[in-house]
C-alpha cells in the first residue's frame, strides 16, 4: 500500500537559525522546504506546489505581508501563516487585509501551538485541493444591479451604517441594528451575507459575538470598522474570529466599497465551494468551555431548550450570548 505523501510546507525567512528550528520541529509530519528570503520563496512557489507557507514578517527587501500577498496571487490554494516577533499594528493589519492569512503567530512560539496551527492549515489545504483553476471572480456593474445580498451593520450608533450606505451607492441592501439579539436572529436566519461591526476599546461583547457567529455560520463574512490600533486585539480577531477585513476608521467611501464588495465575493465563494470553509475557520482553543458551549448550541438542541443543561462556569459572565443562541 502506497504511503500518502506528506503535506508540503514552505518556510520563508532570512534567518538561517529560525529556518533550522522550523524544519526540525516540522520534519516528522511534513515535507519541509526552506527559502532564505522572500525572493527565493516566490521562485519556489512559482515552480512547485505547497500546501502551507510560513513567512516571517521582518525580512530585508520585502516584508512578510508583502510576500504573502504575492504568494496569494501565485498560489491561492496555499494556506498562509505569518510569523512575527514584535507588536507592529500595520504588520498585523496587512496580514489580514492584504495577505489574508489563516493564522498570525507570535515569536517566540509555543512548539505545540505551532504544530497544531500548521496541522489545521494543512488539513484546510487538503480539503480544498481541487477547484483553483481559472481567473479570480470579479463583480460587474450588472452583477451589482442584480445582487440581493444584505449587509448588516452592528454598532450602537448609526453613523457607520450611513457611511456604508453612502459607499455602496445602492449596490446592496444595508440594514443597521444596535441590538445584539437582532444580529443573532438575522444571521441565524440567513438574511445577512456580510456583517460590519463597529468595535471600541474593551468591547469584549462584540468580540465574543464575532467569534460565536463565525463558528455557527462560517459562510458569514465579517468586517470590523474601528479606530483601535491594538495589535494584540487585531491578532485575536484574526485567529479567533477569522475576520475578513479590519477597516481603520475613518475610511473613505471608495476604500469601504472596495472591501465590502470583496467580502461579497468571498461570501459567494464559500457558498459555491463549501470545501473552502475550513480555510476560514476560527482557531479552536482546545479545552475552552466557552467554545465547547457554542459548539453544542445547534438547531437540534431546541427540543431540550425547556430543560437546558447548566451553563459552564466560563459562560457565567456571557449568559446573554448563550441565551440568544438557544432561541
Amino acid at each position: 500500500m502506497k504511503t500518502p505523501a506528506k503535506p508540503r510546507v514552505l518556510c520563508v525567512d532570512d534567518d538561517p537559525s529560525l529556518l533550522r528550528s522550523l524544519r526540525w520541529l516540522l520534519r516528522h509530519h511534513y515535507d519541509v522546504i526552506i527559502a532564505e528570503g522572500a525572493e527565493q520563496g516566490l521562485l519556489l512557489m512559482k515552480a512547485d506546489d505547497f500546501d502551507v507557507v510560513i513567512s516571517d514578517q521582518r525580512m530585508p527587501g520585502m516584508t512578510g505581508v508583502e510576500f504573502l500577498e504575492r504568494a496569494r496571487e501565485i498560489s491561492p490554494r496555499t494556506v498562509r501563516l505569518l510569523l512575527t516577533g514584535y507588536a507592529d499594528f500595520n504588520a498585523v493589519l496587512g496580514s489580514v487585509n492584504e495577505g489574508e492569512v489563516f493564522r498570525f503567530i507570535t515569536k517566540p512560539w509555543d512548539n505545540q501551538r505551532l504544530l497544531d496551527t500548521v496541522g489545521e492549515a494543512a488539513r484546510a489545504a487538503a480539503l480544498s485541493r481541487a477547484g483553483w483553476t481559472g481567473a479570480p471572480a470579479a463583480l460587474s456593474e450588472l452583477d451589482l444591479e442584480r445582487a440581493n445580498e444584505t449587509v448588516l451593520v452592528y454598532d450602537e450608533e448609526r453613523a457607520i451604517s450611513t457611511q456604508v450606505e453612502s459607499a455602496l451607492r445602492g449596490a446592496l441592501r444595508v440594514l443597521w441594528t444596535p441590538d445584539v439579539a437582532d444580529v443573532v436572529g438575522m444571521v441565524a436566519s440567513g438574511r445577512a451575507a456580510i456583517l460590519v461591526c463597529g468595535l471600541r476599546s474593551g468591547d469584549h461583547q462584540t468580540f465574543e459575538l464575532i467569534r460565536a457567529l463565525r463558528r455557527r455560520q462560517p459562510q458569514l463574512v465579517v468586517l470590523v470598522y474601528s479606530e483601535q490600533r491594538d495589535s494584540t486585539a487585531l491578532a485575536n480577531l484574526i485567529n479567533q474570529g477569522q475576520i475578513f477585513r479590519f477597516i481603520h476608521r475613518p475610511a473613505g467611501p471608495d476604500y469601504l466599497r472596495r472591501h465590502i464588495l470583496a467580502a461579497l465575493l468571498r461570501h459567494r465563494e464559500l457558498l459555491t465551494h463549501p470545501d473552502r470553509l475550513a480555510r476560514h475557520a476560527p482557531r479552536w482553543d482546545s479545552g475552552g468551555e466557552l467554545e465547547m458551549a457554542y459548539a453544542s448550541l445547534d438547531d437540534t438542541s431546541a427540543a431540550s431548550a425547556t430543560a437546558p443543561a447548566a451553563a459552564p462556569p466560563a459562560l457565567a459572565k456571557r449568559g446573554w450570548l448563550q441565551r440568544l443562541f438557544r432561541r
